[in-house]
């Protein structure tokens, strides 16, 4: 098996960008089929399960910090 030069193998190789495009759109369905399931109805449950988290957890965020804030403003601590 002989190497091929730099050349040799650019000669050889033509992007098809359409077919890459076409593939990486293939995958992209694919692993979100695999998150968010086939059925219409079962994505709109679980996206509104994740939103739902997402707007928990900021609320506990923004609640941990105004709280921590607070409590360096308006806290003496001894020794400090």
């Amino acid at each position: 098996m002989k190497k091929k030069s730099k050349p040799e193998r650019g000669q050889d190789f033509k992007a098809d960008m359409q077919t890459i495009k076409n593939e990486d759109v293939k995958k992209l369905q694919e692993s979100f089929n695999q998150y968010f399931g086939a059925n219409p109805d079962e994505m709109k449950k679980r996206a509104s399960k994740l939103k739902n988290k997402i707007y928990f957890f900021g609320l506990i965020i923004t609640l941990l910090f105004v709280i921590v804030f607070y409590l360096s403003k308006n806290v003496t601590f001894v020794g400090l």
